[in-house]
């Protein structure tokens, strides 16, 4: 053992800050349990005082960090989609891409005279002009997240249930008998198949995975910044981002020490407390370097401290550029 890690320190190092970090299994256990009963008894009581949450929800999906094994602290943080499909065909309405934000989409219902007259309280509640709006979407389901928790009765483990809005999400916080706490992030997504335009796709991602996508469109506001086109506000306003988590999993899924890699990221991220670095820019950056060379020899474990100074001299340069997103 000392003779491998004289030959490699590099890497050993690197593995034994991992190992630190593994997490409480039997926190990991307790912490899902509830998850799981909050989320179980909470929707019914969502379904209950809200009609049109009863008539769109679909299911919850589960992503984010601690679900893709790129957790690298405490499991008391949980991504969880709520996922809603809108009672209309696939013919009738379509995804217009923004070309001036290729990451943002437009959800337009071609037919809109059609499921407007059967379902009204849809119309006037999320669309204007056809488009469904996203920022109607976050304030609808943050006033039924409100209203349902004036009458919800929390599970035993717990003493109390708080939320605040935290960007495109509703967080839930729930107060352990232990004293401790758990975060849910309750995000309102709206599931569909995305036809990527070659324009703005790149080459590397439509060979790795194709450019017929399942996507999620996520109510997260659009700002320009660094490279991004500025839009009027009427159209921004009309703007979802599209995201693509099964597609990305399967970038970075089973493949040498990319998830390691991520993961040292995200701790030197908190140790030097650069809280303006997502733990989804991060993933970005290393992601983008598998498209660049996804080769199982220059991924291998033992070339772990290279691939991380490579990650690094990546950020820096995405940073830089104002094209970490």
């Amino acid at each position: 053992i000392e003779a491998q890690r004289f030959r490699n320190p590099g890497v050993s190092i690197l593995k034994e800050i991992l190992k630190n970090i593994k997490l409480d299994e039997d926190l990991i256990r307790e912490n899902n349990a509830i998850l799981t009963e909050f989320l179980r008894t909470f929707i019914y009581k969502l379904k209950e005082v809200d009609e049109l949450f009863d008539l769109l929800f679909s299911e919850c999906r589960y992503f984010g960090s601690f679900y893709s094994d790129l957790r690298v602290s405490t499991p008391d943080e949980f991504d969880i989609n709520m996922v809603f499909r809108l009672p209309v065909k696939d013919s009738q309405f379509e995804i217009v891409h923004q070309p001036q934000a290729p990451s943002y989409v437009k959800y337009y219902l071609k037919h809109n005279s059609i499921a407007f007259e059967r379902y009204p309280k849809l119309a006037k509640t999320f669309f204007d002009d056809g488009y469904l709006i996203p920022q109607k979407v976050r304030q609808w389901l943050q006033s039924v997240v409100d209203k349902a928790l004036r009458t919800y009765i929390p599970p035993r483990s717990c003493t109390q249930v708080r939320a605040r809005q935290a960007g495109p999400a509703r967080t839930i916080i729930l107060y352990k008998r232990d004293g401790t706490i758990i975060d849910i992030d309750l995000v309102p997504v709206v599931e569909c198949t995305l036809f990527l335009p070659r324009s703005s796709l790149d080459g590397r991602v439509e060979s790795e995975v194709g450019n017929d996508l399942d996507a999620f469109l996520v109510p997260k506001p659009y700002s320009s910044f660094g490279r991004q086109r500025p839009i009027n506000e009427r159209e921004a306003s009309r703007l979802w981002r599209s995201h693509f988590p099964e597609p990305e999993d399967d970038i970075i899924h089973d493949l040498g020490c990319v998830k390691p890699v991520i993961k040292l990221l995200k701790l030197l991220r908190d140790k030097e407390d650069w809280k303006c670095l997502a733990s989804y820019y991060l993933k970005t950056v290393v992601m983008w370097m598998v498209l660049e060379i996804d080769n199982e020899d220059y991924w291998r474990e033992d070339k772990m401290d290279k691939r991380f100074l490579d990650a690094l001299q990546k950020l820096d340069r995405a940073v830089e550029q104002k094209r970490i997103t």
